[in-house]
């Protein structure tokens, strides 16, 4: 017996043979859920209008699905012969060759699918052969990893050919009538979906969404009328006399227009006209200066009666309250006594 985790032979048979049932279940699970995917997406092909972008996503769920189902057969396959040359694996101290491509597959396959009783497999088999062999094995090096398998459990997307052959395939089985696109490139992928399956109701203005913006020109960019006797060419601003100089002269476009002394002006003209962008003011935005708090408003003046009559009562009380001074030395001369 194996204490410290070694190769043994009573726990990888019994893990091989459970390993089939487990794959039995899940590619019966999945074979009916591909019956039930199909009858969706015959649905969506037959809504007025179809649902044909939807359709597409679900089809492509749907051949991931069918080849989960393929290679979960492949495995079944290869655990049983596996179970079936167990005295083989028991007594040869290297892999026997007929049996690297099984061991490798299943090696590799235990990291891409869901089932405990695989990758008890995995580690008896690491046991056996090694370290390295299990490395090589999850690497897949050198290529000894069952090719069918490998293609049924690649990660990359099915070609948009094989989801069109597909959809055309239900709408067959399921009398939809479907007329699909032409494809131009067969190997290329599913493109994502660029649209909405459902139309957009009108008024609602969900399209608009992703509407360029309107684009407007800045004031001051509109050029001003020109003076009789001048026109706007690809040079500039020019003359209409100076049309037989830019004839003659091919050199003409590439020289920097001169207007220094007024040469080339119009006799009406005795300057160049003005520039056509206006350039506009600076606004520069000035807080206000900060003010004092208001002084709190004092209540409304009473009437002169009134103020008199408050007097009065005060002086009263002050008069009644406070004490008088002869009564005050009295007491201290008490007290010194």
């Amino acid at each position: 017996m194996n204490i410290f985790g070694g190769f043994n032979p009573n726990k990888l048979k019994p893990n091989l043979k459970m390993a089939v049932h487990r794959l039995q279940i899940s590619a019966s699970k999945k074979s009916n859920s591909i019956k039930n995917q199909k009858r969706e997406i015959a649905k969506l092909l037959e809504e007025s209008p179809p649902k044909e972008e939807k359709a597409r996503i679900r089809a492509e769920a749907l051949i991931r699905e069918d080849n989960m189902v393929e290679a979960l057969e492949i495995l079944e396959l290869q655990c049983e012969l596996l179970h079936e040359r167990m005295r083989l694996v028991e007594t040869s101290k290297e892999c026997p060759g007929d049996l690297v491509q099984t061991v490798k597959t299943l090696i590799w396959a235990s990291a891409r699918i869901d089932n405990p009783e695989l990758n008890e497999v995995k580690k008896q088999l690491c046991y056996k052969y090694g370290k390295k062999f299990g490395e090589e094995a999850l690497a897949n090096t050198p290529n000894e990893v069952n090719e069918r398998v490998l293609h049924k459990l690649s990660i990359q997307p099915p070609t948009a050919f094989l989801v069109q052959r597909y959809m055309i395939e239900i709408a067959n089985q399921f009398n939809v009538e479907y007329d699909p696109p032409e494809i131009q490139d067969t190997m290329a992928s599913m493109a994502a979906p660029t649209g909405f399956s459902v139309p957009v109701a009108p008024g609602s203005q969900f399209g608009n969404v992703y509407a360029e913006p309107e684009v407007r020109m800045p004031p001051g960019n509109v050029p001003a009328a020109l003076p009789p006797g001048w026109e706007y060419t690809n040079d500039g601003l020019l003359a209409k006399g100076d049309e037989g100089a830019a004839a003659t002269n091919p050199n003409f476009f590439n020289q920097p227009k001169q207007w220094s002394d007024n040469q080339g002006l119009p006799p009406q003209m005795k300057t160049a006209p003005p520039p056509t962008v206006n350039v506009e003011p600076e606004v520069v935005y000035v807080p206000p200066a900060p003010q004092a708090p208001l002084a709190p408003q004092a209540p409304p003046a009473e009437s002169k009666e009134e103020e008199e009559e408050a007097k009065e009562e005060t002086k009263g009380e002050d008069d009644k309250s406070a004490p008088k001074y002869d009564d005050l030395a009295a007491r201290f001369d008490a007290l010194r006594r």
